[in-house]
């Protein structure tokens, strides 16, 4: 910062990073490779960069190797024998449910010893973006998402299966079954995240314009680095940036931290488990695409026995190739700076990346959070950001975390990997990086932690004695009885809003078109609570509706099969009937005049005959929208899919054509960052049915919106006005696959 500040006040390290980045990589590698028996490369990086506030890295017995594998940052305020205990028990309780009792953080209150005003830098931040680290807790969208959709009368339900059987239009396997992707489908920023941050038209207050609009999470949730600081004088100077310019790889966006006063919050992990999470996951390997991806993929997969030569030297399984490969190595480091996670560019291993990572991190970054200490960092973010005054007493108070975000909604389920597997490699910047992220970690939590966990026996005894210090939050009756708050499945929802036993409305969000595995011309709807899979009307000609106005060769065609007392046909029946207008067969009607009805109109697509229907129930489709149903947990999922492109099928609604749309002058495509940059107080989501972009546009001319997102996987238009741009390329954060915005404001645009 220009006042040689940082955030919570102290003074930051004004060091020139030209010095930092030849002391730190020459001390530190110089210690791994000559000096195996000294841990000389922590007291000489003490020495030469105390910390802004007086806190040094401190020297700790035994080799180097050792403290590169295990060491534990120490501050002044050393954390005790008792409360690194209390670490690993954290780890443990990860995944327990909360039957078993209840996840809290003890420090949300205004009396403990470290959260006070003046400890307390940050709360509600304006913008907060997510440095997503590959493999380093995708579950944080968990909180970030409730952050920007929960209130404590009204709160999003996580618990959502993300193994969803979408498609893609083109028929193949979505790549949408990620948490993080189903949470914000399912509950969307526009109807869910808006009201929250900005005021509706009815407020008497107009949005603020700019920069001063709180908006919550911006810039996405994949692994997007930070952008560099094009105003450092030492980084336009650097080989590095010269290098990114030849590239054309370059980020002009602005940093978030030095331009834009964006809060930025990151997890970290140990690298090399995480580089082993990362060889796990189908070779995440975020910066290598096309050719690079196909040879690096060939190099870790293809060498005979497992082994495979990488310059001079021989590995013997994949997992060392993986890890040694150039360019995997100093994940973090780099995208701390302002390059993606796997270095596709220069093939480094991120050592001259290091000096201004750990500037950021130690000087810059808002939130710090340990995947190995996962149940704390949830508590340290609520403790700085989701503080807010009481409107009646003016006194600061905090809502306790929902149970779920401290659940890992994304474990692995393949075989565990030990680092053993790495026969000693180490990842040498992202050591150092990740030993910076400690110190800033425990350094925020301080002398005492927040997170504990408390079985319902405990609870018990404690409201028995009355006393309820640690759970002021709980529903309690005068007798002592707790109320335990019912989810969406326990209410038997799938979807809308209810009360969930204990005075507060559970949010279970809209129908997800991609979780039963049908086309994307298919479409569903929220019915009492329930989602409703459904071939719509298609330009008036009512042939998937069922009625006494039906056409007589739809009435005779469904008598050939069984049908419900509904007006509408399900999967089941429209697949039906399409598979006898394809096959010909129809009883009495002429063939001919079936192919005229059905097919020649394009309301049937002619294919494969295939059987995935056959033994498919109502109750299959219906359960396959529970929020916690995976593709596995049903007959009807277990091929993974339902219908494909190929397949004989209905064509529901008249399809999208993408490519043509953004071809277009009216409709922009909505993205994480760039693209366009308008946001208002939306007033109305319609479900358009069959109805595309065109009919939310003349909806939205209708209402008098000032602009329009239609949204093609839900089928929902979103309207708002008083509508301002952002005043950066940092876009809110939403599920922005296939979203499409258009600006009514100008009447004369075309």
């Amino acid at each position: 910062n220009s006042s040689g500040m940082t955030s919570s006040g102290a003074a930051a390290i004004t060091r020139p990073k030209a010095t930092i980045i030849v002391s730190i990589v020459a001390v530190f590698f110089f210690s791994i490779v000559s000096v195996r028996n000294s841990s000389s490369w922590l007291s000489s990086y003490n020495q030469q960069f105390p910390l802004h506030d007086g806190h040094y890295l401190q020297q700790r017995n035994g080799s180097v190797a050792a403290a590169i594998a295990s060491v534990s940052v120490a501050t002044k305020s050393k954390i005790s024998t008792t409360e690194r205990q209390q670490t690993s028990k954290t780890i443990i309780n990860r995944n327990k449910t909360s039957s078993l009792g209840l996840h809290m953080c003890k420090c949300l209150t205004d009396d403990f010893p470290t959260t006070n005003a003046n400890s307390i830098p940050h709360n509600n931040p304006k913008r907060l973006r997510w440095l997503h680290f590959p493999k380093t807790g995708t579950s944080f969208i968990s909180t970030l998402w409730s952050y920007s959709c929960s209130t404590r009368e009204r709160y999003i339900d996580l618990n959502v299966n993300s193994q969803v059987c979408s498609h893609s239009p083109d028929g193949k396997r979505s790549a949408l079954s990620m948490y993080d992707f189903v949470l914000m489908r399912r509950y969307p920023w526009e109807m869910y995240g808006a009201p929250n941050f900005i005021p509706d038209e009815s407020s008497s207050s107009s949005p603020p314009v700019g920069k001063d609009v709180p908006l919550g999470l911006v810039g996405g949730t994949q692994h997007g680095p930070l952008s560099p600081n094009l105003q450092d004088k030492q980084f336009l100077q650097s080989d590095r940036y010269k290098k990114l310019v030849n590239k054309k790889q370059l980020m002009r966006y602005g940093s978030e931290l030095m331009t834009h006063n964006i809060t930025v919050a990151a997890f970290f992990r140990r690298p090399e488990e995480r580089i082993i999470s990362a060889y796990k996951d189908a070779l995440h390997a975020n910066g290598f695409a096309g050719t690079d991806f196909k040879n690096f993929v060939t190099k870790v997969r293809g060498a005979r026995n497992g082994q495979c030569k990488i310059g001079n030297r021989i590995y013997l399984n994949p997992v060392q190739c993986f890890a040694n490969y150039p360019g995997i190595a100093g994940c973090m480091s780099r995208m701390l700076t302002g390059q993606k996670c796997a270095d596709a560019l220069f093939h480094e291993a991120g050592l001259e990346n290091v000096a201004e990572a750990v500037d950021i991190i130690l000087n810059h970054l808002d939130f710090v959070g340990l995947t190995e200490d996962w149940n704390e960092s949830i508590c340290q973010f609520h403790r700085l950001f989701s503080g807010r005054s009481d409107s009646v007493t003016g006194q600061r108070v905090w809502d306790q975390p929902l149970q779920r975000e401290f659940a890992n909604v994304h474990k692995s389920k393949k075989a565990t990997i030990g680092v053993e597997e790495l026969d000693g490699f180490r990842d040498v910047a992202d050591t150092v990086v990740y030993e910076a992220a400690k110190l800033k970690f425990e350094r925020m939590v301080g002398n005492e932690r927040c997170y504990k966990f408390m079985s319902w026996d405990e609870i018990e005894r404690d409201l028995d004695n009355n006393d309820n210090a640690n759970t002021p939050f709980l529903n309690v009756d005068k007798d002592g009885n707790v109320c335990h708050p019912l989810t969406c499945s326990d209410l038997g929802k799938q979807c809308g809003e209810w009360d969930d036993g204990c005075g507060s409305t559970i949010i279970c969000g809209i129908c997800d078109g991609g979780r039963a595995g049908l086309p994307s011309t298919w479409r569903v709807q929220c019915v009492e609570g329930k989602c409703v899979d459904y071939c719509p009307t298609w330009e008036e000609k009512g042939l998937w509706f069922l009625s006494n106005d039906s056409p007589t060769i739809m009435k005779e065609v469904a008598q050939s099969i069984e049908t419900r007392e509904q007006k509408y046909l399900s999967p089941i029946e429209a697949f039906k009937v399409c598979d006898v207008a394809c096959r010909g067969k129809t009883g009495n009607v002429p063939a001919n005049d079936v192919t005229k009805a059905f097919v020649d109109t394009n309301l049937c697509r002619c294919g494969n005959t295939t059987k995935a229907l056959t033994n498919i129930t109502l109750s299959d489709f219906s359960s396959a929208h529970d929020m916690m149903t995976t593709c596995g947990d049903s007959k009807m999922f277990k091929s993974l899919r339902i219908l494909s492109i190929n397949d004989t099928q209905p064509i529901c609604c008249p399809p999208i054509d993408e490519e043509k749309l953004q071809k277009g002058k009216q409709w922009k495509r909505l993205y994480s960052v760039g693209g366009p940059k308008l946001e208002g107080s939306y007033f109305a989501h319609i479900h358009m049915g069959c109805g595309s972009l065109d009919e939310c546009q003349d909806v939205a001319r209708e209402k008098g919106a000032e602009i329009a997102v239609f949204d093609i996987i839900s089928s929902y238009c979103h309207l708002a006005r008083n509508v301002f741009e952002l005043d950066n390329l940092f876009s809110v954060t939403k599920d922005n696959t296939r979203r499409y915005i258009l600006d009514l404001r100008n009447p004369e645009k075309p």
